[in-house]
């Protein structure tokens, strides 16, 4: 691994963009002489073991973005501000930004699955109405495919039915050539 590589990996863990971003925020990496490859390998060693007060193990950008994504349900930055009036003055490309949003999106979430357990009574009455006409369509629909199923049992049998007509007609038909011939070969005798 390149110390670019070293450099690109220790941003991404760390949420920043910059070295200076990078010292700024970790007293322990702002001692180290970034200039070596050893030096970032002993950065990443310091944000891989830096972990936020809680105890919960540091997430990475890539994490907290791919969660945000999920919650959101869109595949781009762009789509998530589009989406989230609240996120489109965010900087997407720090670590912080990532973490608000993930707060925000989570919150959103857990205030719609609360309002889903408990809705106002309008909604209770339009739940039931909609569940209500699902449960008619459903019928209705289960009426159909049944009723399409006898349409296609009756059009085996008819098609059948034909067939039958037809090989009894092309017989009745050979009866009558040979009846016909016979008929000649006598006249002729």
């Amino acid at each position: 691994m390149g110390i670019n590589d070293l450099k690109a990996r220790a941003y991404e863990l760390a949420g920043v963009t910059t070295t200076q971003q990078l010292k700024a925020k970790y007293a322990a990496i702002d001692q180290l002489n970034l200039r070596l490859k050893a030096s970032w390998q002993k950065a990443i060693a310091v944000l891989e073991t830096n972990q936020p007060s809680d105890g919960t193990p540091a997430r990475t950008i890539a994490n907290l973005k791919a969660e945000v994504y999920t919650l959101a349900q869109v595949s781009t930055t762009q789509q998530l501000k589009t989406k989230y009036e609240s996120l489109k003055a965010l900087n997407f490309s720090f670590k912080t930004s990532w973490e608000q949003a993930l707060t925000l999106l989570t919150a959103n979430r857990q205030d719609f699955q609360a309002w889903l357990v408990n809705p106002p009574e309008e909604y209770k009455a339009l739940f039931a109405e909609i569940e209500t006409v699902s449960d008619s369509f459903s019928s209705q629909l289960e009426k159909a495919k049944q009723l399409g199923q006898e349409a296609r049992a009756m059009a085996v049998s008819l098609e059948q039915l034909a067939q039958e007509a037809q090989e009894d007609a092309e017989q009745l038909q050979q009866e009558a050539e040979v009846a016909q011939q016979v008929a000649q070969q006598a006249n002729l005798n």
